[in-house]
């Protein structure tokens, strides 16, 4: 389709305000696609269309006629552009940030080029950029001197210095031939001695050399070197360019068959990463088969062209050197998403489109590996990429030069992720009165994150975040007691972090939901989120009362292990009937309306535990609410409830008063108006005493 010809404007050096390619393009959201063509066929007659695409050359292939182009003015003063081939949907197309450089020493004022239409930024970005080394112990070099600089300059990092415990064994790997299993008790080894600890996943394929109670003595004598999985040679030699003599690997130092030396291991997992003088981590690899090998010129960010850019006076003439009227400095640089990664780092492959999965790091998806990060003073991660450091003064990545930080009024820097406990701050989160509320949101941010790892043994749910829980009790131990700490919540904070609902497909392969009470989180095995307006809401009322929590633990299995719990409640139980929706697509979803029809405005869609609970879908099972919280509440004042949080329950064959959870479900915004104690009134007769287990 031709590109409608652009009417004159008044002001012909501005005459992109009347073309239709550049309304689209420059807009301040991502609107309509515009195909290449017609800003090809505009750049006649508008110059912003003609230096667009006299930008475009050096990057893209302008003559295929299929592609189209996305684009938008982002917050920095930045032209966004995607460019959208015919291979390419809008998720896998290729994103660049387009800008002039200021040549006028007006940085700090946002504005548009006279001429040309383009965006002037206010903070160029290309000079940050920092070329990648050729050679291993270059790049290596670069780490080193990020470990050097931490240990010799961070304060913060070397701050409150405690006294871990080492692991009962770590390689040597002092040798280059063969490497040994060391006790570090009884071999004359400081209760200080650095050690690097490697965080990588095992992988689907197996492939792992492990220890075993049959090898112990043998790996105590020697492993041959070239006997060992790839990921774990690639992590062999990364500490001998940084210069380390000691690694522990999980597979190696825990004694796998052992079922004492594997349960008191476990829980030590956060002296284990924490004492770490450095957590190495495979960030990039999939399976101990891969290795941890650094990312190839191809698989490298890719450096910002920055070049000089001739521009006419009339883009209809022709451009001949003696037709041009002025030069500016252009830059197109390959977008970068942070929220994208998980961990820090950059990648050739990323993609104008803002998804939140991260391609990068696939080390973010094992449940095993989030503790290891979390727990960590710091860590180099070995990226598809680039390498990349995290500790608790520094995020630095291969191919950007260190940027200013960004503090508090308190002095504390500010990271746009918590990469790890020493990023955790609980300062002006929420006022001096409802510091609980700060506890208890943090640890629900902490399991809305690790939630959606991945497991190959679902039983190991709860085991993957115990390092987790000690961490924190340990940093806060007059909030988080351990013996508070119950199938991955903590007693004080129950009523908070039973408003949970599913959030995505299963984390193992085999789901079994009896291990856990069917209220904790961890039962559902799959992404969880948490009700938000229990925290940021504007005057929450919370309904239910928790009276009492009986635990009953199968013989042998530790605090990390499964087991039965049996809460006592008080909070309205009110009666519904269910009705099955199936939507044209054929999907199904199941709505629970109050019997009482004066709590109609209860009635919503909830969200199922487990789609595939028999009785649920069609089936007899009576149901009943439990409303948990509302918002806003005030006694006297009239107002429209926002949203209440309620439990799907159902009750439990030959118990009195005993339900079990199947459900979440959070209402909208309610019709009617309420003054607080009229509310409070409606439900008076439905709040009971019950057990949920």
């Amino acid at each position: 389709m031709a590109v409608p010809a652009a009417p004159l404007a008044t002001d012909r050096s501005k005459n992109w305000e009347c073309c239709p390619c550049c309304k689209e393009l420059f807009g301040s959201v991502y609107d309509r696609r515009v195909p290449l063509p017609d800003v090809l066929a505009s750049a006649s007659r508008c110059m912003r269309c003609w230096a667009l695409r006299e930008i475009l050359m050096h990057v893209a292939d302008i003559d295929e006629p299929n592609t189209t182009l996305v684009g938008s003015i982002w917050h920095d003063n930045t032209l966004e552009v995607g460019v959208i081939r015919p291979e390419d949907t809008f998720e896998t197309a290729v994103g660049y940030k387009v800008y002039l450089l200021d040549e006028e020493g007006k940085n700090n004022l946002a504005r548009l080029h006279p001429a040309l239409g383009i965006p002037i930024a206010v903070r160029p970005t290309h000079e940050n950029f920092r070329p990648i080394g050729c050679s291993p112990e270059e790049r290596f070099s670069l780490a080193k001197t990020w470990l050097a600089e931490c240990l010799a300059l961070h304060d913060t990092c070397n701050a409150n210095v405690v006294d871990y415990t080492l692991p009962r064994r770590l390689l040597d790997i002092s040798d280059e031939e063969n490497v040994r299993l060391v006790p570090t008790e009884g071999q004359n080894l400081a209760r200080a001695t650095p050690y690097v600890a490697l965080s990588y996943c095992w992988g689907k394929d197996g492939g792992n050399l492990c220890t075993h109670t049959t090898n112990l003595d043998e790996h105590m004598t020697g492993i041959p070197t070239v006997s060992l999985p790839q990921t774990v040679k690639g992590a062999i030699l990364a500490c001998r360019h940084l210069g380390q003599r000691y690694l522990w690997v999980d597979a190696l130092c825990i004694v796998q068959d052992d079922l004492e030396d594997k349960t008191t291991q476990i829980p030590q997992m956060a002296d284990i990463y924490s004492g770490a003088l450095l957590v190495l981590s495979a960030a990039g690899s999939s399976g101990v088969l891969e290795g941890c090998t650094l990312g190839p010129p191809e698989m490298q960010p890719v450096p910002p062209k920055v070049f000089t850019l001739a521009y006419p006076a009339d883009p209809s003439t022709p451009h001949e050197a003696e037709d041009m009227t002025g030069t500016v400095k252009a830059v197109i640089e390959r977008m970068e998403h942070e929220r994208c990664r998980s961990l820090p780092g950059h990648w050739a492959r990323e993609t104008f489109d803002q998804d939140p999965k991260d391609l990068l790091n696939v080390i973010e998806e094992r449940g095993w590996t989030f503790q290891e990060r979390f727990l960590a003073k710091r860590t180099l991660h070995i990226g598809k990429g680039e390498l990349s450091w995290t500790c608790a003064s520094e995020v630095q990545c291969e191919c950007k030069k260190a940027g200013p930080q960004i503090k508090t009024r308190d002095g504390d820097r500010v990271f746009s992720r918590r990469y790890s406990i020493n990023h955790v701050s609980v300062k002006r989160l929420f006022t001096n009165a409802a510091m609980d509320k700060t506890y208890s949101f943090l640890w629900s941010d902490i399991v809305t994150t690790y939630s959606g790892r991945l497991l190959t043994q679902f039983s190991d749910r709860l085991a993957a975040l115990e390092g987790v829980a000690v961490a924190l009790q340990r940093k806060w131990p007059h909030i988080y007691n351990k013996n508070d700490y119950v199938f991955g919540c903590w007693r004080p904070f129950l009523a908070d972090l039973l408003a949970w609902e599913v959030a995505g497909e299963p984390v193992s392969a085999q789901i079994e939901h009896e291990l856990f009470p069917s209220w904790a989180w961890l039962s559902c095995g799959r992404p969880v989120s948490f009700t938000s307006w229990l925290w940021y809401g504007v005057n929450p009322k919370t309904w239910a009362q928790v009276l009492d929590l009986e635990i009953e633990r199968p013989g042998g299995v530790g605090a990390f292990g499964e087991g039965k719990g049996t809460i006592t409640l008080r909070a309205p139980l009110i009666p519904a009937t269910k009705e099955v929706v199936r939507y044209e697509d054929g999907a199904e979803a199941v709505v629970f309306t109050p019997a009482d029809t004066r709590l109609s405005f209860l009635a919503g869609v909830a969200s199922l535990d487990d789609l595939g609970d028999s009785g649920l879908l069609g089936g007899d099972a009576a149901i009943r609410l439990v409303l948990l919280a509302s918002y806003p509440f005030k006694w006297l004042k009239r107002e429209k409830p926002l949203s209440c949080a309620l439990l799907c329950v159902t009750p439990v064959s030959g118990r009195d008063k005993v339900f079990r959870r199947v459900g979440m479900m959070t209402t909208p915004r309610a019709k009617r108006r309420f003054r607080g104690f009229q509310l409070q009134q409606l439900l008076r007769k439905h709040v009971t005493q019950f057990k949920l287990v």
